[in-house]
């Protein structure tokens, strides 16, 4: 069946509560970004909306939770839902696990052109165009503890094009089994389809990144939907500040200055493929020679990050070097761990903890008083998967490096 054709933009996640976190410092000319960018960012989403001419926008939760943002959160989101409304562009809003209806201040008025889902049961919306049908919008919020029922979600029974709006986790064939278009789906920070063509169910993702592993553009989804019901989406980036994790491989025979020029190139190309985001980037150096050591052991890391910083971190836009560290290697020489030295009994040592995964590493002793007594406690003495072998490598390196006398392991 045939449909008019109609685009429209899903956006879920934004969490205007929640800045970014998980960094170690930041410097004072960067504070209001870090501080700012979920609104920012949001801001952002609205203005697609407007700037694509959509049809309407839907929202798959967690966008605030009012409690933490105070006053300025519905504030803000109640002047861009005007802004939408004085083009005639509609919003449908599910709410997630922070921000489920009652949440909302009763104190703050939603425009006439939200619509916010019911938590207690599937509602349906009729989606018009100059008084004609054009979709139709199923929904329903949702509150802690409470289990989505996905068999109450059904197409339009005649035929209209059917949007299902709601924050949950959800099996690609369970949804498929609806017969729904497209269904606008929030709960996951990735962005992620879990299938398309002919029909889709979509995660837009978070449209900002909170912390340095969430790496890459993020932003909403533009949904464009032909006269066949071919639907076609796309990442509209809204993100004003930007994560990435990068990896430079060395030579043996590589010098300070080859490195140096290395990152300039690679911040050069990272400037150009981010045009008007700030960047965040967190460096790792891998590879082995003399330089490799002294990047462990020596100052150098420390004067590189300060170097390219200087350089390159107090732009418009930045781009601000996170941390810049040496990679130890997967696997040490065998012959180490045969020296009957000191060095030798550690690495013994940490080998036979590294091969019983519930042996503990004994972390506990570099928790603080109070930590000792907490969960902190048992999460430190047995780290899980590839946290342990990671600290593993880590120690084993360190410990290459301090008890091989004055000269660096190489």
């Amino acid at each position: 069946m045939s449909t008019r054709p109609l685009r429209f933009v899903h956006a879920s996640d934004l969490h205007l509560e929640m800045p970014p976190y998980g960094l170690a410092e930041v410097p004072e000319h960067l504070r209001e970004l870090v501080i700012e960018c979920p609104y920012w960012a949001a801001e952002r989403v609205f203005a697609v909306a407007l700037a694509e001419e959509a049809e309407f926008l839907v929202l798959s939760g967690d966008v605030l939770q009012p409690q933490q943002t105070g006053p300025r959160g519905p504030l803000f989101l109640a002047e861009q839902f005007e802004r939408l409304g004085e083009r005639g562009i509609r919003v449908y809003w599910a709410g997630g696990l922070v921000d489920p209806p009652e949440a909302w201040p009763t104190c703050v008025r939603l425009p006439e052109n939200v619509h916010v889902f019911s938590s207690q049961r599937v509602e349906r919306c009729l989606h018009q165009r100059d008084g004609l049908p054009l979709a139709s919008i199923v929904g329903t919020s949702r509150h802690e503890g409470q289990e989505i029922a996905l068999g109450d979600f059904s197409a339009a029974p005649d035929g209209l094009f059917t949007v299902a709006v709601l924050h949950a986790s959800a099996e690609a064939d369970a949804l498929r089994s609806r017969g729904i278009d497209y269904w606008a789906v929030g709960g996951n920070h990735v962005r992620q389809s879990l299938y398309g063509e002919p029909q889709a169910a979509h995660y837009p993702g978070i449209a900002q990144g909170r912390e340095p592993t969430q790496i890459g553009p993020h932003g909403c989804t533009l949904a464009q939907v032909d006269a066949e019901r071919r639907i076609r989406i796309t990442l509209v980036a809204a993100d004003v500040l930007r994560f990435f994790s990068e990896r430079i491989a060395l030579d043996p025979a590589m010098s300070r200055k080859d490195l140096q020029t290395r990152l300039h190139d690679r911040i050069d190309a990272l400037r150009q493929s981010n045009p008007g985001v700030d960047v965040f980037v967190a460096w790792t150096i891998v590879g082995d020679g003399p330089l490799m050591a002294e990047l462990r052991r020596g100052s150098l890391a420390a004067s590189l990050l300060e170097t390219i910083r200087s350089e390159h971190g107090f732009g418009s836009p930045a781009v601000w070097s996170l941390a810049l560290a040496a990679e130890p290697p997967a696997v040490l020489p065998a012959s180490w761990y045969d020296q009957q030295t000191i060095l030798g009994d550690f690495l013994r040592e940490l080998r036979e903890r590294q091969a019983d995964p519930e042996r503990p590493l004994l972390l506990e002793s570099y928790l603080s008083e109070g930590h000792r007594s907490g969960p902190l406690a048992a999460a430190a003495a047995i780290v899980p998967g590839p946290a342990r072998e990671r600290i593993s490598r880590d120690a084993a390196m360190l410990g290459c490096d301090l008890l091989s006398g004055e000269e660096p392991m190489p």
